[in-house]
């Protein structure tokens, strides 16, 4: 997904493809609009040397509502940068370039879903917050644009990157996405026990009140658990886009069983509510497995899991 964002890139940034030894293929049914009449297609975003992984038959199309497979090729000669190859379908091109021209527009609101673009949000095993540095000013939050993708490691590695500027800039924005912001943390988060209070215009952070003490703290001195349902809840809320893939790893990390229960009733209730939201996670722990239920139909929502066994055994 990284890819689209522009139409060439000095690397592939995944190892087996900048050495020549691997390819991976993304297919996706999208419907693409010229103005005049849409069209549904599954998409084909294949890079690597080996070219088409996939070529999916007529019964597979019929069977998604798709008319036809356009492919998007990136490929790379020698020490060349890598870049979109010219055999790329005239339609999978287009979308191509309205995905590179639509880069720089601003979510208007929270689960902002105006704009049709997809994007990917992941979620590594080593997310967090830590504390920003201090910066006395109010500074437009990096990647708070639309992207095809974003990566949210360990947040406030710089004051522009942390959490306290986003609701800093949220606040002075004055559109209601502060509150919105807060309440949706206070309300699925900390559920009565702390509260996200409003901005300190003053000092340029968010404050987190323990309801029994009054006792007031920064976002990075919560615990491990509250920092990444903190983080997720508000990244998600504030980065969807008309198609959104959620990716995270690890779910249970740091999360005691209180806490991973709280998670998957935010991403179940999410996904049910914006049917433009996608999760796909990973975890090491059952219980995570029997919350889940796949086998358990429930209203409005698709699920499905695979168990992964290692295939050695550590000798004696």
């Amino acid at each position: 997904m990284a890819l689209l964002a522009d139409r060439a890139h000095t690397q592939y940034s995944l190892e087996a493809l900048d050495d020549g030894t691997g390819a991976v293929q993304l297919d996706a049914r999208v419907v693409l609009d010229d103005g005049t009449k849409s069209q549904p297609f599954v998409l084909s975003i294949v890079a690597g040397t080996a070219g088409l992984l996939r070529n999916w038959t007529q019964d597979e199309l019929d069977r998604v509502e798709a008319g036809e497979q356009i492919v998007l090729q990136f490929s790379r000669r020698g020490n060349e940068p890598v870049s979109r190859a010219n055999t790329s379908h005239p339609a999978a091109v287009a979308f191509h370039e309205a995905v590179i021209e639509h880069r720089d527009d601003q979510p208007q609101d929270l689960f902002d879903i105006a704009a049709g673009y997809p994007t990917v949000l992941y979620f590594p095993s080593n997310r967090g917050i830590k504390r920003p540095p201090r910066e006395a000013s109010i500074t437009r939050p990096t990647g708070f644009n639309y992207e095809p993708a974003h990566l949210f490691d360990t947040d406030g590695s710089s004051w522009a990157a942390s959490l306290d500027n986003l609701f800093v800039w949220f606040a002075w924005l004055a559109d209601g996405r502060e509150k919105r912001c807060r309440d949706l943390v206070n309300s699925l988060v900390f559920r009565g026990a702390k509260r996200l209070g409003t901005v300190d215009r003053q000092n340029l952070f968010v404050p987190v009140e323990v309801e029994e003490t009054g006792v007031k703290h920064r976002l990075d001195q919560l615990s491990s658990g509250e920092r990444q349902l903190v983080q997720l809840v508000v990244r998600i809320a504030s980065h969807t886009a008309g198609s959104t893939i959620i990716l995270i790893d690890e779910t249970e990390q740091h999360l005691h069983l209180v806490m991973r229960r709280r998670l998957m009733a935010i991403m179940k209730d999410w996904a049910k509510s914006y049917p433009q939201l996608a999760f796909i996670f990973t975890s090491h722990q059952q219980d995570t497995f029997r919350l889940l239920a796949p086998s358990r139909d429930e209203a409005n929502l698709w699920k499905g899991a695979s168990l992964v066994k290692p295939r050695f055994k550590v000798g004696q």
